[in-house]
């Protein structure tokens, strides 16, 4: 099957870095169920009434927040990484 891929990129793509976008997809794909399922459970939550309003709310907020500061720092550390100085 790895020969198929291989044969369709230039040879500059080698087999290591197929199987690193190969990692990459499936952590993704990872990180999707995850954040799916966690939002289900609240929204689940939510609508048995388990949870109070004020706290879903302050949920909400911290996650939206988490989410911002994990843009901000990943941006950073892109540009860090691609710079020549170090």
């Amino acid at each position: 099957m790895i020969r198929a891929l291989d044969d369709q990129f230039p040879a500059e793509i080698t087999r290591t870095t197929l199987y690193h976008v190969v990692r990459l997809g499936l952590r993704l794909y990872v990180a999707t169920i995850v954040l799916v399922s966690i939002y289900s459970v609240f929204w689940l939550a939510e609508i048995a009434g388990l949870i109070p309003e004020r706290l879903l709310s302050t949920i909400w907020i911290a996650v939206a927040v988490m989410g911002a500061v994990f843009v901000v720092l990943l941006v950073a550390l892109f540009y860090g990484a691609r710079s020549s100085s170090r």
